[in-house]
């Protein structure tokens, strides 16, 4: 595979060595004075940039749709595709940076490259066909760094780190780097998501310092740069006046040329600390909503389960009811006759047996509900055996003390309140 990139200060347009993979590089100025105004109502500051990129991430969604089938069958990243997301790439970096705190210049409305404390810079080179077939696999390791070091530098820290500018004014050098390195993370993961590089997300916990570091492969001149074909040179990328004089880019001083943006990024001991707090912070984090989503999750399951079993137990009981309130009626209806009277049983038994039955096969949410069930499936079933021995009854005396022992209407009462009571239970969920 091969990637492009700038090297600093120059105009990026030379292809690396095919073995070289060049990451997106992301230069960031030093922490500076921040008006403390600006700090206060950031959040409100930002939502025109937000909104924006939010109706650009439609064009970039479907340009990077129309990307993936092109580099599937060319190998390359086609122009237009490249020249957009890299254009949106820039502006998404320089909207973080500013919402983050990581800078008070506002960031311009535009695709381009700016003079501005945030610089990226993304080449596209030729693509690995497999890689890119199976991109959204190889994304999924740093989706889930991301939502870490996220969850932990973006959430509770940064309303500590907004604490901190809004009373002293500026965000202390380690916080500066590690958030710089954070957000560095996310923007080279979005730009090997869109394909702008070959280059796997890295770089979590900086650069690595090394001796010679400003003439380091790939960030200063190299043999056998020439024109990238069919990129050609885009604007922006050269010395820009003034640029980085003011607060510094973060990294060596003798990174590249002097005057120049540097693009490594050297975390000291107390950012790379910062960084592993930020990962603790973002485990707890998601473990915590983890927990509370699995514990909403399971209640909302419960209460679902419960509403459908209210609803079954109802419609089920029905048959029961209207045998057991219309008993008395149709008793007397049959003036006496004891074939009359047992065959009203045995309907009632019947309808009984069936409703114990339903009752424990309706699925019930865990908990005091099911528990109610099954009292009130043992009390019909109990009911039930009654009306059933009632029914096979030869005799008017036989029939007559069997009612006597039964306690028949004790029975019907205990259905009643075991019904109540599982109504109540169903209902509190």
């Amino acid at each position: 595979m091969t990637a492009y990139y700038a090297a600093p200060g120059a105009v990026p347009s030379a292809p690396a060595r095919e073995q070289t993979l060049a990451p997106v590089l992301v230069a960031f100025a030093g922490p500076s004075r921040q008006s403390r105004l600006t700090v206060l109502i950031r959040i409100f500051m930002v939502i025109p940039q937000l909104i924006v990129l939010g109706l650009l991430g439609v064009a970039v969604y479907v340009i990077t749709i129309i990307g993936w089938f092109g580099a599937l069958f060319t190998g390359r990243l086609p122009v237009f595709a490249a020249d957009f997301l890299t254009g949106y790439l820039r502006w998404m970096a320089r909207v973080y940076a500013y919402m983050f705190l990581l800078t008070d210049v506002y960031p311009p409305f535009s695709l381009a490259d700016a003079d501005y404390p945030v610089r990226v810079v993304a080449m596209p080179g030729r693509l690995n066909r497999l890689a890119v077939l199976f991109r959204f696999f190889l994304l999924i390791p740093c989706w889930f760094v991301l939502t870490i070091v996220g969850c932990g530098a973006f959430t509770v820290v940064q309303f500590v780190t907004w604490l901190i500018v809004l009373i002293t004014g500026q965000m202390p050098g380690a916080l500066h780097a590690a958030l710089a390195a954070a957000l560095r993370y996310q923007i080279r993961t979005f730009g090997f998501a869109v394909m702008l590089t070959s280059a796997y997300p890295a770089g979590l916990f900086g650069d690595r310092e090394a001796p010679g570091y400003g003439d380091a492969p790939g960030y200063g001149d190299a043999p056998g740069y020439g024109t990238q074909p069919g990129y050609g040179t885009q604007p922006g990328y050269g010395a820009q006046p003034g640029y980085g004089e003011a607060q510094g880019f973060v990294g060596q001083p003798d990174a590249g040329v002097e005057g120049e943006p540097s693009w490594r990024l050297i975390l000291s001991g107390g950012a790379r600390k910062l960084m592993i707090a930020f990962i603790v912070v973002g485990v707890l984090f998601v473990g915590i909503d983890g927990g509370v989503g699995t514990a909403f999750g399971a209640r909302a399951t419960s209460a679902a389960v419960a509403a459908t079993a209210s609803g079954q137990v109802q419609v089920d009981s029905v048959p029961v009811s209207s045998a057991i309130n219309n008993y008395s009626a149709n008793a007397t209806a049959c003036d006496g006759k004891l074939s009359c009277i047992t065959s009203l049983d045995r309907r009632v038994a019947a309808a009984l047996d069936t409703f114990a039955g339903q009752l424990r096969a309706i699925p019930m949410p865990p908990g005091h509900a099911s528990s109610a069930d099954a009292t009130l499936a043992a009390s019909v079933s109990r009911t039930a055996s009654i009306f059933a021995r009632l029914g096979a009854a030869t005799s008017a005396s036989q029939y007559v003390s069997l009612a006597d022992s039964s306690d028949l209407q004790q029975s019907v009462n205990q259905v009643n309140q075991d019904y109540t009571n599982l109504g109540d239970a169903l209902n509190s969920y």
